[in-house]
């Protein structure tokens, strides 16, 4: 049974995905936050077999909430007829771990709107009895905080991915973005951030570090900072990195991150 969720979610279903993301967090992460914190500008699609979810569909509409930016599209799994729910935003981002042909319909799907770029990332986890600390006295990492604003803004705008001041305050004081920095004889060096937090999980992206800087250590320390603030938390610590970027594969390897799955990132524009 496909079930569509969006403007329907009754308390057995919120316990159904939650039981999947207590008993797999790794994987239902993205649809149990969602569903949390942003069921406004979310939709869900269900395949459900019994009581098990053998596959979902979970788009998040950034047409439908207050932040610009690309829609984004999570499929797991089987789900009938899932190039048909594709939906047809100019801008988009599909992640998913699905049957080749379940991805290739997607693919001819999204090829009739405009052109596809294709990678595979990895889902890489970190846990406690795999974790290795890094820390260099030669670097300083701490949270950020209001009053480095100015500093991320440089950072992000040298990253090619810019933010106006409105929106670097926002995820400076939101409780759902967390950044962290590497601060080398003073100067911010290097950036990562926790971009979803939840008891169990807390997602990294956004790893950065300035060109000038790289090579010595502040993208490596920064993660484990982060990582390390996860772990202690209580949680696991999870990120994606594009399977062909080799020297960060090895880094979070060197941290004691492990790849738990691989996945295909479809785009109707540049990652």
């Amino acid at each position: 049974m496909v079930l569509r969720t969006h403007g329907n979610l009754d308390m057995d279903l919120i316990r159904l995905i939650k039981r999947h993301y207590i008993a797999n967090p790794l994987t239902y992460v993205y649809l149990f936050y969602d569903l949390m914190y942003y069921p406004e500008v979310t939709e869900f699609y269900l395949n459900i077999n019994g009581s098990d979810i053998t596959g979902f569909v979970l788009i998040w509409h950034a047409a439908w909430g207050p932040r610009r930016g690309c829609s984004s599209v999570h499929i797991y799994g089987s789900v009938d007829g899932v190039e048909d729910l594709i939906p047809t935003d100019e801008c988009l981002e599909v992640h998913m771990v699905a049957s080749s042909e379940v991805t290739d319909a997607v693919i001819k799907r999204l090829g009739e709107m405009g052109p596809v770029k294709h990678k595979r990332f990895l889902t890489m986890a970190c846990w406690g009895s795999v974790f290795r600390d890094y820390r260099n006295p030669l670097i300083g990492v701490r949270r950020l905080g209001i009053d480095d604003a100015v500093d991320l803004a440089r950072v992000k705008a040298e990253q090619g991915t810019p933010l106006n001041p409105g929106e670097v305050i926002l995820r400076l004081a939101s409780p759902h973005w967390h950044y962290y920095g590497a601060f080398v004889n003073g100067e911010l060096a290097s950036i990562a951030t926790t971009y979803l937090k939840l008891p169990e999980v807390w997602v990294i992206g956004d790893v950065y570090t300035r060109a000038r800087y790289r090579g010595i250590g502040a993208g490596k320390a920064v993660t484990a900072a982060v990582t390390r603030d996860a772990l202690t938390s209580g949680a696991m610590a999870m990120l994606h990195v594009d399977e062909d970027n080799e020297p960060a594969v090895r880094v979070y390897r060197r941290i004691g991150y492990r790849v738990v799955r691989v996945e295909d990132w479809l785009a109707s524009s540049p990652f």
